[in-house]
């Protein structure tokens, strides 16, 4: 079997394949992704709405606030054929919506669902749906001669490619009265992430002081550099494979329960900057009940399990709550005896989130109070021509590794 052309019928067929699911959060949700490991299923997602916001957008120079200012970003939704992969169009505009600055079809990829209580000690009456992002977004030309000389609204990098790569997450919440929210984070790295001269896709010297967010909503939101990370056990939550060897749509395989883990902090610095301590290293490592097991290496620029501190949400009665977010990095050593594909040390893009309202795991349909300390991590696998992971370029994952740091 062919997994190139999987991976490429996944990012080119537009299918209307997403399950038709009742939208009311109270129910909950299953995702169908507990079972036997290594066995293959299908997941059960609700439809997703197109949604539009306003959000912040933060130019960092040597690792502090260099331009801020909001922006209106909108989201669509595109069905794949399966396992919970999709198109996303992201496009961001100016606070009236009538000029367009950046577009881009981003990878929408399922990380995992879990329930909310809006209400401290009150049931859970949210129920939400993360996913990692990653993709390409080309400035407008109207962008371009508006402000194409400036390098904190344009990255120099597009002169050169046309556009420039994004990665970090999105979060979908439905409450119980059937109202959908969003919160999310893309970024744009400095040179030393995203452009090195050996491990990167897009290599070259552009921005090496400056890197680029848009974070939404944008209402109580406060940009921060110096949010700690979360530091303990990891006794939640689970591994998960897409098996590329497998026909369209029996590429999901059910998740591998974590069984026991532990994360600490290893210090934090700049790679953008000589000063500062903006992106925090981490050392993880996670093991299931499916006999797999991943942990953090260093490799390159990456010290371990990176964090780049971006602020946090400061308003408890709107979503997603008083919640911090970093965006991760990490190159692993990773064995699974589920997966279908060998890369030496897979590099894993994705976010942690710390705080909110109070976290419910689903098992099946039924909440059971967790940790809001969340890690969620996917691979950038494919499509590759060789073992190498795609480093500042879009990218489909094969694995997903999402973690409660107790």
């Amino acid at each position: 079997m062919n997994y190139r052309a999987n991976w490429s019928a996944l990012i080119l067929t537009v299918a209307a394949l997403a399950l038709p699911v009742p939208a009311r959060a109270t129910t909950f949700i299953g995702d169908n992704l507990e079972g036997p490991c290594c066995a293959p299923t299908t997941v059960n997602l609700p439809t997703f709405p197109t949604l539009t916001l306003e959000n912040k957008y933060i130019c960092w120079n040597n690792c502090n606030v260099g331009l801020s200012g909001n922006t209106l970003t909108t989201f669509e939704p595109l069905p794949t054929p399966a396992c919970g992969i999709y198109r996303n169009l992201m496009t961001v505009t100016n606070l009236s919506g009538v000029i367009t600055a950046w577009t881009g079809n981003l990878i929408m990829t399922y990380s995992r669902t879990w329930a909310e209580a809006s209400i401290p000690g009150d049931p859970p009456d949210v129920q939400v749906w993360r996913f990692i992002l990653n993709g390409d977004l080309i400035p407008s030309s109207t962008l371009i001669g508006s402000f194409g000389s400036n390098a904190c609204v344009v990255a120099p990098c597009t002169g050169t490619y046309n556009r420039f790569h994004v990665q970090g997450y999105i979060d979908y919440a439905l409450d119980c009265a059937g109202n959908w929210s969003i919160a999310f984070a893309v970024d744009h790295d400095c040179d030393a992430f995203e452009h090195d001269n050996t491990l990167t896709c897009r290599p070259g010297s552009f921005h090496p002081t400056r890197s680029y967010t848009w974070v939404g909503p944008a209402a109580g939101f406060v940009c921060d550099t110096t949010v700690p990370t979360a530091t303990g056990t990891t006794s939640e939550d689970a591994f998960r494979n897409f098996d590329f060897t497998m026909p369209l749509p029996m590429i999901c395989q059910f998740e591998q329960p974590v069984d026991s883990g532990t994360i600490d902090n290893a210090g934090d610095y700049c790679p953008c900057s000589t000063t500062g301590g903006q992106y925090k290293i981490q050392r993880f490592d996670a093991r299931t009940m499916c006999q797999s097991s991943a942990f953090s290496t260093t490799f390159g620029p990456w010290e371990g399990l990176v964090g780049k501190s971006i602020g946090f949400w400061t308003d408890p009665g709107v979503y997603p709550g008083t919640e911090s977010v970093h965006i991760e990095r990490v190159h692993t050593e990773y064995n699974d005896p589920c997966s279908t594909t060998f890369m030496t040390r897979p590099y894993f893009i994705g976010v942690q989130t710390q705080g909110g309202f109070d976290t419910h795991k689903l098992t099946g349909t039924v909440p059971t109070p967790v940790s809001n300390r969340l890690i969620d991590l996917g691979s950038a696998t494919f499509p590759s021509t060789s073992s190498a992971p795609r480093i500042g370029k879009f990218s489909v994952s094969d694995k997903m590794i999402h973690l409660n740091v107790d």
